[in-house]
C-alpha cells in the first residue's frame, strides 16, 4: 500500500509530520489557470459587430495631429495624378477605391521621372472626377492617415491651397519617408503637389456617395423586409419622437445581435431641435445608434435610394442588424459620415 493512501495509524512517525510541498510535489503541474480562448461562435459574433471590428483594427497615427487611434477610424489619403498634367493632388483615396479601381488603364508614371510643368492648369470639376484620374500601381501607392474631422480639414484647406514660396505648403504634412532620399518624392515633384480648395465639400460628397452605395448593396443582399429575424426590420412609429423610437424597439422583442444594430430614420424628426444620435432600447437595456438619413444625405441621395422597387427606403424608420462584412462596412460608413458632419473627431 502506498504511503499517501495508507491509514494514518499505519504510517511511520516520519511520514506523519507536516511536509513541504517542495518535497511532496517537486514538479507541480505547469499548466496555469488561464481564461479560455474564444470559440468560433464568439469570433463570429464579434465579426458582425461594427464597433468591435473598428476598435480591433491596428492602431495607427494621424499624420497631422499625431494622435494614435484604431486604423478604421482614420481616413486614408494618397497622391493622385491629374490626367494630361504633371500635377499630383492629395486626395482621400480610401473613399475612392471603386472609382480608382475602375479607371482606364494608362501608363504608370514614376514620381522621380516627373518633369517641371511650366504652366499650371485651372482646376475644374470635370477634370477632377475620379473616373478621369490615373494613379500609381496599387503596390506603389503611398498612403497617409488623417483624422475624420471636418474642422480639421477646414483649418487645413486655406493654408494648404496656397502655392506661394519655393515649395507648396502641402509638402509640410507629407511623411519624411516619402521624400528623397527615403522615398520617391523629390523636390521637383514636391513643387507640383496641389490641394483642392473645396476639399471639405469634396470629402463630404465622397462619404455620402459611399454610404449610398453601401446601403444599395445591403438592400440587394437582403431583399426581403418581412423575413423573420432578418437584417432589415420595419419600425412601427406612432410619431418621430425619441420616446416613439424607444417604444418601437421594445415591440420587436429579443432579436439576435440586437445590441449591434442601428436605427435608420428616413423621415425628418418633429418636436426635437436635432436628431438624436442614440436611443434607449428597453430589450437590451443599452443605447442604439441612430442615423437620420434625411440629415446625413442630400435630397438627391435619398431620391436615388427610393428609386428602387424595393420598399426598404420608403419607410419612416428601419432597424438594421449587420450579419456580414458588407453590413459592418455599411454601418461604419454611416458612423464616419455622422462624425464628420457633426464636427467630432472620431
Amino acid at each position: 500500500m502506498l504511503a499517501d493512501k495508507a491509514p494514518i495509524d499505519e504510517l511511520p512517525a516520519s511520514k506523519r509530520l507536516p511536509q513541504s510541498p517542495l518535497i511532496t510535489h517537486p514538479r507541480p503541474d505547469l499548466t496555469q489557470s488561464r481564461k479560455s480562448r474564444p470559440t468560433h461562435a464568439d469570433k463570429s459574433e464579434l465579426e458582425k459587430n461594427p464597433w468591435a471590428v473598428a476598435l480591433a483594427s491596428p492602431v495607427r497615427m494621424c499624420t497631422v495631429t499625431g494622435a494614435r487611434i484604431p486604423r478604421d477610424l482614420l481616413g486614408e489619403w494618397g497622391l493622385v495624378r491629374k490626367p494630361d498634367t504633371e500635377n499630383h493632388y492629395l486626395l482621400p483615396v480610401g473613399l475612392m477605391k471603386d472609382a480608382l479601381r475602375t479607371r482606364p488603364k494608362t501608363e504608370t508614371v514614376n514620381p522621380e521621372e516627373i518633369s517641371d510643368s511650366h504652366a499650371q492648369e485651372s482646376i475644374t470639376e470635370d477634370s477632377m472626377t475620379p473616373k478621369s484620374i490615373r494613379n500609381e500601381k496599387p503596390g506603389q501607392q503611398l498612403l497617409l492617415r488623417m483624422m475624420n474631422s471636418m474642422p480639421l480639414l477646414q483649418r487645413l484647406s486655406k493654408p494648404l491651397s496656397r502655392n506661394s514660396g519655393k515649395r507648396p505648403a502641402i509638402g509640410k504634412i507629407l511623411p519624411f519617408r516619402w521624400k528623397h532620399p527615403f522615398g520617391p518624392i523629390t523636390s521637383r515633384v514636391e513643387k507640383q503637389l496641389l490641394w483642392r480648395p473645396d476639399m471639405v465639400d469634396y470629402v463630404l460628397e465622397q462619404r455620402r456617395k459611399g454610404v449610398v452605395e453601401n446601403l444599395e448593396k445591403a438592400q440587394r443582399r437582403h431583399a426581403r423586409l418581412d423575413q423573420p429575424n432578418g437584417a432589415w426590420t420595419v419600425l412601427q412609429l406612432r410619431d418621430t419622437s425619441v420616446d416613439a423610437l424607444s417604444d418601437a424597439l421594445s415591440q420587436l422583442g429579443a432579436l439576435d445581435r440586437m445590441a449591434a444594430g442601428v436605427v435608420l430614420l428616413l423621415s425628418p424628426t418633429r418636436g426635437i431641435p436635432r436628431s438624436p444620435e442614440t436611443v434607449y432600447n428597453p430589450t437590451t437595456q443599452s443605447e442604439i445608434p441612430v442615423f437620420d438619413l434625411s440629415v446625413l444625405l442630400a435630397a438627391s441621395d435619398l431620391a436615388k435610394l427610393r428609386k428602387t422597387e424595393a420598399q426598404h427606403f420608403h419607410q419612416d424608420a428601419l432597424f438594421f442588424r449587420p450579419d456580414n462584412r458588407l453590413g459592418v462596412d455599411t454601418v461604419l460608413s454611416l458612423w464616419s459620415l455622422q462624425r464628420y458632419m457633426a464636427g467630432i473627431v472620431s
